[in-house]
């Protein structure tokens, strides 16, 4: 009876949870698929419970997850099957990794798998937990984010073609290019950099060039 007690509780406490999670046993064997799980990949625990096709939400053919990693103990394999991963910091024996699934339950997703393994009191390894995380809108704004500064620091570098000692006139403020032609300063700046310039006139020189229109007379 009080293992019965315990079993219900800890199955709606696994259903209850926000998070998708799913149970394999040492035989790779899915026992728990809750309903954010099925959610999440669109499969139902009816149908993924005592089958070991857990892969299937997320690869086109048959392949470990991280928990049957943590089951077999083969360590070495989440190199090989996962481009972001590392050891968990906080779980001994635990996984960590992250990826892009493009069909995950209808849409493309960006996911942050956790898995640990689960022993009982003799310290036997009895099963396996994986979580899975659905992490898409904030990739989406760190990578749209990472490609904004790609491009500010590809236009700021095309922009440092103006550096070192330019030649400039002391009257007419003309620069000498290398073949010694005297262009504008304007022009010198606008094949240089992505700079537009307009033209208006400041209050000194038009005090000299119009002194008879007195346009910047200040008011009374």
């Amino acid at each position: 009876m009080r293992n019965e007690i315990t079993d219900e509780i800890f199955q709606n406490l696994l259903n209850s949870s926000a998070v998708a999670t799913f149970i394999i046993n040492p035989e790779h064997l899915v026992i728990y698929w809750n309903k954010s799980c099925e959610i999440l990949t669109g499969l139902k625990s009816s149908e993924i419970i005592g089958t070991d096709n857990h892969w299937q939400p997320f690869y086109k053919h048959k392949r470990p997850c991280l928990a049957d990693i943590v089951i077999s103990g083969n360590y070495n394999l989440i190199s090989k099957l996962y481009d972001r991963h590392s050891r968990s910091v906080l779980i001994p024996n635990g996984l960590h990794a992250e990826g892009w699934y493009q069909q995950l339950g209808g849409r493309r997703r960006h996911i942050i798998f956790d898995a640990a393994p689960i022993y009982n009191h003799a310290g036997e390894l009895i099963a396996a937990i994986e979580t899975l995380q659905d992490t898409t809108a904030k990739k989406s704004a760190e990578e749209k984010k990472e490609s904004l500064i790609v491009k500010l620091q590809e236009l700021l570098s095309e922009n440092t073609s103006i550096k070192g000692y330019i030649p400039i006139c002391a009257s007419c403020k003309n620069i000498r290019q290398e073949d010694n032609k005297w262009i504008v300063i304007e022009q010198f700046i606008m094949e240089r950099t992505e700079a537009k310039f307009s033209h208006s006139i400041c209050p000194d020189c038009a005090k000299k060039l119009y002194p008879e229109l007195d346009l910047f007379k200040s008011p009374d």
